[in-house]
């Protein structure tokens, strides 16, 4: 390509009956000024399309950046989703198997409580045939009207061995007899 220095420097031979030299000279001076111009913005717009090559190409670089930083959050984000549904995995299981060993734990203290319950069942009821024949014993005691005098021999007599099979009974029922237990 013809640089504006080319245009002004160019010489041509005159011929015999050639262009009018002044004339030539002027229109090379129009040519090479307007091509001056264009060789200059020309040489300005390849500048500037080099800076927007250059522009460009960063922003591809920024683009190819942005998708590896985007997938590599996209992998991230999957992985902490795994990681926090196992997570809670763990933690679901361990939550029920703290459940299962409370129910165990209050299975056994019920059982033990309804075994405590049965023994106090039975020790009220033992108390109560107890109670029950005590009171009995009183009311047979009250309801026997027995001289004192007469329990006094009889008394005596089972100190020195002489039990008759009546005297026995009328001692057993008195609660007099030492040897009894209710």
């Amino acid at each position: 390509m013809l640089t504006p220095v080319d245009l002004e420097t160019m010489v041509f031979r005159r011929g015999i009956r050639g262009y009018r030299a002044q004339e030539v000279q002027n229109f090379m001076r129009r040519i090479t000024a307007d091509y001056e111009k264009i060789y200059k913005e020309n040489f300005d717009l390849k500048e500037k399309i080099e800076q927007y090559e250059e522009r460009l190409k960063n922003y591809r670089e920024m683009e190819e950046n942005l998708k590896n930083t985007l997938c590599i959050a996209q992998e991230t984000a999957k992985d902490v989703k795994v990681s926090a549904e196992k997570q809670a995995e763990v933690i679901l299981r361990e939550a029920q198997n703290r459940t299962e060993q409370m129910k165990l734990r209050v299975r056994e203290e019920i059982q033990t409580e309804l075994q405590n319950l049965a023994e106090l069942k039975q020790q009220v009821e033992l108390f109560r045939i107890q109670f029950k024949r005590f009171l009995q014993t009183l009311i047979e005691m009250a309801d026997r009207s027995l001289d004192l005098d007469e329990i006094w021999e009889k008394m005596m007599e089972l100190d020195r061995g002489e039990t008759s099979p009546g005297l026995r009974e009328v001692a057993a029922g008195s609660d007099l007899n030492p040897g009894s237990e209710e």
